[in-house]
């Protein structure tokens, strides 16, 4: 027993060794405070024209305004009636109808549609024309789509010229 009491006060000595003969760390002293002054420049940074990195849903262009002109309204008209066939579909599964409209929406509208039951959707067919309204932003449409329940306004963004009209939401048009 003797020699278990002399292993472990051999240990306590050996710790207590280590621990003095390390050195004692001083507090950091601290740093020295500096203020930067901006001179202004003219040479613009070089990232001023490269393109955005990130999700950019899928779009790898270079950001470039978008114009609103024929061919931009034609696109989105196209978009909001293949939405609207999509969406009035209220004898589809909900798994299945959501499989049909989510890649033609804005992320954050995909979302806010997955609680739709589409029993409760009132439009069983697209009847009439898509007419898009005009509109002050070359980024937002509206586009009016003449469905068998009556007309509804569905409203549409991109990100950039070239990029894909996206819906954001449907609704009855006028309320």
């Amino acid at each position: 027993m003797a020699g278990a009491g002399r292993a472990g006060a051999t240990a306590v000595l050996a710790v207590a060794l280590l621990a003095a003969c390390s050195p004692t760390p001083e507090p950091p002293s601290p740093s020295p405070t500096t203020t930067a002054t901006l001179a202004p420049s003219s040479t613009p940074s070089p990232t001023d024209s490269a393109p955005m990195e990130g999700d950019l849903g899928g779009q790898d262009q270079e950001h470039t305004p978008p114009v609103w002109d024929e061919a931009a309204k034609h696109d989105a008209e196209a978009q909001a009636v293949a939405f609207m066939r999509a969406f009035a579909r209220p004898d589809l599964p909900a798994r299945d109808w959501l499989a049909g409209i989510q890649p033609l929406m804005a992320p954050e509208a995909r979302t806010y549609y997955a609680a739709v039951d589409p029993r409760n959707v009132p439009p069983t067919a697209v009847t009439g024309t898509a007419t898009a309204q005009d509109w002050p932003s070359a980024y937002v449409a509206t586009v009016v789509v003449g469905t068998d329940a009556g007309d509804y306004a569905v409203t549409l963004t991109r990100t950039a010229a070239g990029a894909p009209w996206l819906v954001q939401h449907a609704e009855p048009a006028g309320g």
